[in-house]
């Protein structure tokens, strides 16, 4: 069969079906598997880990006052309990960001919403929640474990591919594949947002509030770069 060309190419498109197929379906279908059978506590580990390189890196103490705080955690609360829906335990932390206005979930259910992000929605609680939401929609779907073991699967699968598992054609690969799956997430995340916000009688079109006071955030200092350039 190796003197044969046909034979050659059936087998080589045949390898680059399947490996197609496990990037596809087969690694997101093994990372929802090992999501589902995990303890909660790995969750917990990855996020405590996870929270000390922010802190560490990327985010400062909140400056923001005690009560504001208090009332964006409350209108979260109230939207998850009018949802009647079993999440996972979480908690929401504020701090203020080396990056600008983010909102962003750790694994093991620890939201973290910026300064910034607050102060740019202008203190809207419907709007701070449906961002809020989408994020506690990524710890229910348990995306970071799950992406953990994504890339981890895609990692071996393309060093396998390309029997080196150290190069940078090895790399890149696995952060295109991710870059996939990240928005598989980020569309289960925005269905979830949408159902607690129906539930809790805030209308989802409010999720379209924080892209736009982004672009408002983002469009001075871009007029800014022009001008130096």
């Amino acid at each position: 069969a190796q003197q044969s060309w046909r034979a050659v190419a059936t087998a080589v498109a045949a390898f680059a079906l399947l490996v197609v197929a496990l990037q596809l379906w087969g690694i997101p279908a093994l990372a929802r598997t090992v999501a589902a059978h995990a303890p909660w506590s790995v969750d917990e580990a990855l996020g405590r880990a996870a929270m000390g390189l922010v802190d560490e890196r990327l985010m400062q103490p909140s400056r923001l006052p005690r009560a504001e705080q208090e009332r964006v955690a409350a209108a979260l609360a109230a939207a998850v309990r009018a949802s009647g829906v079993n999440y996972p335990p979480w908690r929401l932390e504020f701090r203020h960001s080396r990056i600008g206005p983010n909102a962003l979930a750790l694994p093991g259910g620890t939201l973290i919403m910026t300064d910034q992000l607050v102060n740019l929605l202008r203190g809207d609680t419907d709007v701070t929640t449906a961002v809020l939401a989408h994020e506690l929609g990524h710890v229910r779907h348990r995306h970071g474990l799950r992406a953990v073991v994504q890339v981890g699967a895609l990692g071996a699968l393309a060093g396998l591919v390309l029997g080196d598992f150290s190069t940078l054609l090895a790399g890149a690969p696995v952060a295109l594949g991710q870059a996939s799956y990240s928005r598989d997430a980020e569309r289960e995340a925005d269905a979830e947002a949408v159902r607690r916000l129906r539930a809790a009688r805030i209308a989802p079109a409010v999720m379209l509030a924080p892209f736009e006071r982004l672009d408002e955030w983002r469009a001075p200092r871009e007029d800014g770069d022009e001008a130096t350039a």
